[in-house]
């Protein structure tokens, strides 16, 4: 059916999928550069943190196409599940060709001699390798990781995952860390990059610009996700598979009216069946009013390892917080400030 569904819209196919399309892929411009420029400059570790749903995946892949060279390119999902497969990942290098592997049997490449190897098979080229899932990796598979990296020449990694990564590093590898040259954190989209985002995913379907949207639904849509790509997405496709049943051919705010849920009916529960953390943000804008996420790690008593993760874990609870349409978002120059939405104001009020 979803092949048929959206032909009133004149598209092949639904375009919001959670389908990794690199060819897709929307704003962080100023990330991917300074990834690029550090590999470019020749150091060994970049870094590329962002919450599940925020494009890293596809991000990876976009660099790729980047690079000329593709065989000195490597990408692998997940990190190894045993140190010694460190020389599986870097297989394409260290297998003898045919003739040689005949009379190889007692010199096999592994973890003791690999840069060895790879400095020999590499010759002073570039190899890039791209670990996604970073955080899944143990303290001994990055230690090796490690040290393969700082005996080979040429050798790039890129390391994606969850933000909680770089705690771990911080807590249990500083010497990894201090080696990572580069950090970059995806987020969230602005308002102009969702508007490219839902573009390019209509257009790859064989869709017209933002039609059958309109700019007033791609504000709904980015005031609905805050432009947390994920989200985006899945609104989206929530929203155009109501209006090809209802056979609409534009879907504008009129019809978003129309199909939006009811409210809910407010009650003193709502908050008080909210995590913990949540509701202490919540307490702290009511008691406030507006506030950056700085402001708020300030205000409540909650215990980080330090600010950074400190300030990452509020933008995650506002986001979730701004889902659930208890918290609006303003912008103030070049930064956020968050208030309690206007329906829940009287109920967050502390006597």
């Amino acid at each position: 059916m979803e092949g048929n569904g959206f032909t009133n819209f004149g598209w092949q196919g639904n375009p919001f999928t959670f389908n990794i399309m690199p060819e897709l892929f929307v704003g962080y411009n100023k990330e991917v550069d300074n990834i690029l420029h550090s590999v470019n400059m020749g150091t060994k570790f970049s870094l590329l943190l962002g919450p599940t749903g925020s494009g890293k995946t596809t991000m990876l892949m976009m660099l790729i196409t980047k690079f000329h060279n593709f065989d000195n390119v490597i990408y692998i999902p997940k990190p190894p599940k045993e140190s010694a497969d460190w020389v599986t990942v870097f297989g394409k290098f260290t297998k003898p060709c045919f003739p040689k592997s005949i009379f190889s049997k007692g010199s096999s490449t592994n973890l003791y001699n690999l840069s060895e190897t790879l400095n020999k098979k590499l010759n002073g080229d570039k190899c890039v390798l791209f670990v996604d899932e970073a955080h899944e990796a143990s303290v001994v598979r990055l230690e090796w990781l490690r040290t393969i990296t700082d005996q080979t020449n040429g050798l790039h990694i890129v390391l994606a995952g969850l933000p909680v990564f770089e705690c771990m590093l911080k807590s249990k590898l500083e010497t990894f860390l201090k080696r990572i040259s580069t950090k970059v954190e995806l987020s969230t989209l602005t308002k102009s990059e969702t508007r490219e985002l839902i573009k390019k995913r209509i257009e790859s379907m064989g869709g017209d610009d933002i039609r059958p949207f309109t700019s007033d639904t791609i504000e709904y849509v980015y005031s609905k996700t805050g432009g947390f790509p994920r989200e985006v997405i899945k609104l989206c496709s929530e929203i155009a598979h109501n209006a090809s049943l209802r056979g609409i051919s534009t879907i504008d705010m009129n019809f978003m009216k129309e199909t939006e849920k009811p409210e809910e009916r407010i009650s003193l529960e709502t908050i008080a069946e909210l995590p913990e953390r949540q509701r202490l943000v919540l307490e702290a804008l009511a008691d406030r009013g507006e506030m950056t996420p700085s402001q708020i790690v300030k205000k409540i008593d909650i215990e980080y390892k330090d600010k950074d993760n400190a300030v990452r874990s509020i933008n995650n609870i506002l986001r979730r917080l701004m889902k659930e349409g208890l918290v609006d978002r303003n912008k103030r120059g070049k930064t956020y400030k968050y208030k309690v939405s206007g329906k829940y104001q009287s109920l967050t009020v502390r006597a």
